[in-house]
């Protein structure tokens, strides 16, 4: 009774926010309806609308990490969209495959590389994760080893992996991943993963860029430059070589903030929660209607809105967001307890982990969808039980204390603030990758929004503004 109390009282909530008329409605017809508004949120509300801007991959590529299918390499250093983690090495390819249809596939050959984590992800047309494999799931070709699972690193360690068309099947097949059916491709890219490679300036750690093979209906085997010309893959230096990354454009955006509402919650509230990235329609509500986005939160944590995903996500990845603003205090504390992580990939096969990875990233907006910085896991100071402080600021508020002689970790607030003319403005990702089954802790068990400190409890810091002469008054 009171799960269906709580489903009504979504429902009613979001009827009388679109002025439907709820009343005439059972209590099965409402969900419905609930669910169908849902999926057209915001229509005859100036809905917001993220446009696909090509991302050109030339002249920033870096020399001996990409060839004729992989372009980038995507990490730190180059390429600073879509939301990247500072921890983290891709590199994206776009192709159609001839003959997809008929049976066609690509084969992937590569050797498993010496990184945290390591994956390959399929993608939609619209920059959503599809299907993926990740390191430990792979099989190693036969007389190889995969030391993700064995726990050291050899000579031979190779595998094969299969890119097909067609929807992700309730049993895959070893080694292969989706593409999803084919009105939802449109040179739709995938994507090889790394975090934290453990070779200095070689960002495949060590086990260079996988070959791709195209495999026609007929059997025949095309590899190379041949299969990249067959693939439409554009060459390095090809104009035509691009991403195409959502972003939020900057006039629509100046619009929405013409609304007092808007106005109020983007550049004059205090936000103090954090807030699990659920579903983009509902992050967007926050440009149309603050208190329809209050709504959907509340229909989300009622199971009436299904978890999804963009930006080209990784799969094993979650996040929790918060927004800051200096007017409420120029140096932001944050302090919780840091779950248990592998120095390195091998780890993986010797021991436990609450986790593959964590970070902390502070990030402009969805006009520019950059990184300002980010800190992961083994760059965090803690104390003897894995206890942190990490001080947000811009540099030039940054506390005398705020290093990690003191316990306490700098996480740059970014100048730019949130790239699109708001100095004083700066969005925390915090994200968690691949937690154990058994941890329970982590953003993958926050089972809607507004269950993300009751889930996560010592792992989540709660904000706290403060200001550079208060915090250095802590000592050291």
């Amino acid at each position: 009774m009171k799960a269906m109390m709580s489903r009504l009282t979504a429902g009613l909530l979001l009827a009388a926010a679109w002025a439907i008329p709820a009343h005439a409605q059972q209590a099965d017809d409402l969900v419905h309806d609930m669910q169908g508004l849902l999926q057209d949120m915001g229509k005859g509300k100036k809905p917001v609308a993220l446009k696909m801007n090509p991302l050109d991959m030339g002249g920033n590529e870096k020399p001996g990490q990409h060839d004729c299918f992989w372009m980038g390499p995507v990490y730190a250093g180059a390429f600073n969209v879509a939301y990247p983690d500072g921890g983290a090495v891709y590199w994206p390819a776009t192709f159609t495959i001839p003959g997809l249809a008929e049976g066609a596939y690509l084969e992937v050959a590569g050797s498993f590389p010496k990184t945290r984590y390591f994956s390959l992800h399929t993608y939609d047309k619209k920059a959503a994760p599809y299907d993926h494999i990740r390191d430990e799931e792979i099989v190693p070709d036969e007389g190889s080893q995969n030391p993700f699972i064995t726990g050291r690193y050899s000579d031979n360690m190779k595998y094969t992996l299969r890119v097909v068309g067609g929807a992700l099947p309730t049993d895959p097949a070893p080694n292969t991943i989706y593409m999803g059916a084919a009105d939802n491709i449109n040179r739709s890219p995938i994507l090889v993963r790394h975090y934290i490679p453990e070779t200095p300036d070689d960002e495949s750690g060590g086990a260079g860029l996988p070959q791709v093979t195209l495999v026609t209906p007929d059997g025949t085997r095309i590899s190379g430059e041949d299969a990249c010309a067959a693939l439409k893959s554009p060459p390095v230096g090809d104009p035509r070589r691009t991403l195409f990354v959502p972003v939020m454009e900057k006039a629509d955006f100046d619009e929405k903030l013409k609304k007092p509402a808007v106005v109020k919650f983007y550049l004059d509230t205090k936000k103090t929660d954090w807030n699990v990235f659920w579903d983009p329609r509902i992050n967007m509500l926050a440009f149309v209607s603050p208190p329809l986005q209050r709504v959907a939160k509340l229909a989300a944590q009622e199971g009436l809105i299904p978890k999804t995903s963009g930006f080209y996500a990784n799969l094993d990845n979650q996040y929790v967001a918060l927004s800051l603003n200096d007017k409420f205090g120029d140096v932001v504390v944050l302090e919780a307890k840091m779950p248990k992580t592998p120095k390195i990939g091998s780890d993986m096969g010797s021991g436990t982990y609450d986790m593959r990875y964590w970070s902390l990233c502070s990030n402009e907006s969805l006009v520019t969808t950059r990184f300002s910085a980010c800190v992961y896991d083994s760059q965090v100071a803690l104390d003897a039980q894995r206890n942190y402080t990490i001080v947000v600021s811009k540099k030039a508020n940054r506390p005398a204390n705020a290093k990690a002689e003191c316990g306490v970790t700098w996480l740059d607030w970014g100048d730019r603030g949130d790239g699109a003319g708001h100095p004083s403005l700066t969005t925390l990702l915090l994200r968690n990758m691949a937690p154990s089954a058994d941890f329970g802790k982590a953003v993958q068990d926050i089972a809607g929004p507004g269950l993300e400190a009751q889930t996560m409890g010592d792992y989540l810091p709660k904000p706290v503004y403060s200001d550079k002469a208060s915090f250095e008054g802590r000592g050291c």
